[in-house]
């Protein structure tokens, strides 16, 4: 047999980037021990610098292997446990240490729309009863974010200035209060950031998310009249704890992980896709109708049930039926 060496390293990146998220299903590595893969980032500049020293000699393709190796353990931890810790890389922390910046609120009508586009930080969401609405916290020079409202609708965006990866900009911690008593239709995007939603006893229509190289962990077990939820994750990871009944799902992951937890004896049917992409449908207990769906036992389409539709690529995805997601 002759192997066409120019094939090995992509051969050996792909069963690595595989080869991980396998075995965290199995219960052989721990999320803990996954998630330090972006302390593997100094094993570059080992691997170029063996590739300088020892170019022309039979050691020549050490450095390359030490670099395929080490891109596909950090790409495979990033696959299984998310991009959160990739906001390290862009100069983001836990907003500690910043300047308050001044209150900003209003209220809302019967309905609303609030849009929350957050990058580099720590973002809180939580409910409160009422239908006032108001934006607190940190940052780098106290500016706050911008917040603009028409109508019932409001829009709160962190300033230009806090762009995607600018290592300058420091992090930001805002804490974001939303009403209880208007139907509200909720659309949070978050970069390079950590951020918790707890939105218990909320009335949400729907609720739609981005994450980009961040993590986001949304407690919507107790939000009330919520029909859909769409969701995107790009390098990154999300966590979604949901109520029974009637609701649609619509989730994306790209080199990403999402984990949905819903209550205990709901019915689920979920419609799958992608390429590189990892799930633990078997393990949750649902039945392999075909090669892309599958649902709970006894499912039956005419009575409520969450219906998912999850594309992945490169991703991992997690389903769970009781307790809570994230615990």
């Amino acid at each position: 047999m002759n192997l066409d060496r120019r094939l090995l390293g992509w051969g050996l990146l792909f069963i690595i980037l595989g080869g991980v998220p396998l075995l965290a299903r199995a219960g052989l590595l721990s999320d803990d021990l996954i998630g330090r893969w972006p302390t593997l980032w100094p094993l570059f500049l080992i691997a170029w610098g063996l590739g300088m020293i020892l170019a022309r000699t039979p050691l020549g393709w050490l450095g390359g292997a030490v670099f395929v190796v080490t891109l596909g353990l950090m790409g495979g931890g990033a696959i299984t446990t998310g991009f959160g810790g990739f906001s390290s890389f862009s100069g983001c922390g836990d907003g500690e240490g910043g300047t308050a910046f001044a209150t900003q609120s209003g209220t809302l009508g019967a309905e609303g729309r609030v849009n929350i586009e957050f990058s580099c930080g720590d973002l809180a969401v939580t409910a409160a009863d009422g239908s006032g609405w108001s934006v607190s916290g940190t940052d780098r020079d106290g500016r706050g974010p911008d917040v603009a409202t028409s109508g019932d609708q409001v829009t709160i965006r962190s300033r230009e200035r806090d762009g995607f990866f600018n290592p300058l900009q420091g992090s930001s911690a805002w804490n974001v209060s939303l009403p209880r008593d208007p139907a509200l239709s909720l659309g949070v995007t978050l970069n390079a950031g950590e951020g918790t939603l707890d939105l218990a006893g909320a009335t949400l229509t729907s609720m739609n998310f981005t994450v980009n190289a961040g993590s986001l962990d949304i407690g919507l077990a107790t939000a009330d009249q919520l029909a859909s939820v769409n969701g995107t994750v790009n390098a990154g990871s999300a966590v979604v704890n949901l109520p029974g009944g009637d609701l649609s799902l619509n989730l994306s992951l790209n080199a990403g992980s999402i984990d949905v937890c819903l209550p205990a004896g709901a019915a689920a049917r979920v419609q799958w896709s992608g390429a590189l992409g990892s799930n633990d449908l078997d393990e949750a207990g649902l039945d392999m109708v075909d090669d892309d769906t599958w649902q709970t036992p006894g499912f039956n389409a005419a009575q409520p049930h969450a219906a998912l539709n999850v594309s992945a690529n490169a991703g991992s995805f997690g389903l769970q039926f009781g307790g809570t997601c994230g615990a």
